[in-house]
């Protein structure tokens, strides 16, 4: 299989080096470390319902994201992950795509496999990654969408969207967010465009349940947009079934779990914190703030793949070598914030190979 160029390739890491997968702690994938409480017993009741077909319309797991967001079912499209929803999107805008780059691969792939054009676009680097509006407007003409994550993947910052959610809606672009992260960033309601989408059909908001909630693998994400066109057009090519009856259950308590939700966030504000502190006592290396749930580094002294490397193999972890993020060149890796326990170690093993 092509390797797709994502975290968390923790069995051919062990199977090269000679370990066991169980033993790897993988800060590749930025998923949260906390459990829902009742997990097994939600788990055992989605077994249950195994027995027959999801309902088709998930009106029952519409109506749970409806009421956790606050937004009308009619604009909610559940997919299975929020990458289905990139890659049913692609087949249903126009054909001029453009990426606010250094950002997530799967905006390019699927683009190229639907054969769009696609502008590449940069965020400044040199200045924070901040979104470059003059940039933007100097191109506005060549492309039809434009395509951004907030908080952006891989340096994690959020940044106020309004003024380019204005500049695309005087010039009639659809502007495509990519909120994944969001639930992670301390001042949400502030940052998101959520609360734009009814209003505005020039809008389209990726979101993901299981970064936050602690469960990629129950691969369950879901598009918001008030444009009835993409919506059609997005149900004409979306097969039935994609979401299981796990993902449907689920939705019964997560978006419920309140004390889960706050206990989440207010780690990472926290975390956040000790993690960025201690980084930065490290000697030879450049640390991004960030605004959700992982860290982007810039190394002075070693390339990616070497400190990489050389984590796996002398402390059992798993970092991401961000070189092949578009714009970013072999200096720069990403890490995810994890368990108390777990950040500990993997300072401790970054102090003694980059030096404190």
């Amino acid at each position: 299989m092509k390797d797709l160029g994502h975290g968390a390739n923790i069995n051919s890491m062990a199977k090269e080096y000679n370990k066991n997968p169980k033993d790897i702690i993988d800060f590749s994938s930025n998923v949260n470390p906390k459990v829902i409480s009742g997990l097994e017993k939600y788990i055992i009741e989605g077994l249950a319902e195994c027995r027959s077909y999801p309902d088709i319309n998930y009106t029952n797991l519409k109506n749970n994201i409806s009421k956790y967001i606050s937004v009308s079912q009619d604009f909610i499209i559940p997919g299975n992950g929020a990458t289905e929803i990139i890659y049913l999107l692609m087949k249903s805008i126009n054909k001029r795509l453009a990426i606010l780059n250094p950002t997530f691969s799967e905006y390019e792939r699927s683009a190229k496999l639907n054969n769009l054009e696609i502008l590449h676009l940069n965020l400044d680097i040199e200045n924070k990654f901040e979104v470059n509006m003059e940039l933007i407007k100097e191109n506005i003409d060549k492309f039809d969408s434009l395509f951004i994550c907030n908080p952006n993947n891989p340096n994690g910052k959020v940044k106020d969207l309004t003024e380019l959610l204005k500049l695309m809606l005087e010039n009639n672009k659809l502007l495509i967010v990519d909120e994944t992260f969001m639930e992670f960033v301390e001042d949400e309601e502030k940052y998101s465009l959520v609360k734009y989408i009814e209003k505005y059909e020039n809008l389209f908001i990726l979101k993901a349940v299981t970064k936050f909630f602690g469960m990629p693998g129950l691969r369950l994400g879901y598009g918001l947009s008030s444009n009835k066109d993409i919506i059609e057009k997005i149900y004409h090519y979306k097969e039935p079934w994609t979401i299981n009856s796990f993902a449907d259950t689920l939705s019964n308590y997560i978006f419920k779990d309140e004390e889960y939700i706050s206990q989440s966030k207010n780690y990472y504000i926290q975390e956040r914190q000790y993690m960025l502190k201690e980084l930065r006592s490290i000697k030879n290396i450049t640390v991004y703030d960030t605004d959700t749930n992982f860290v982007l580094i810039k190394l002075s002294t070693k390339s990616a793949n070497d400190i990489k490397v050389q984590l796996f193999k002398e402390g059992n972890i798993l970092i991401r070598d961000a070189s092949n993020f578009i714009g970013l060149s072999n200096d720069y890796i990403r890490i995810a914030i994890k368990s108390h326990d777990e950040n500990e170690l993997l300072i401790k093993y970054m102090k003694k190979i980059l030096g404190d």
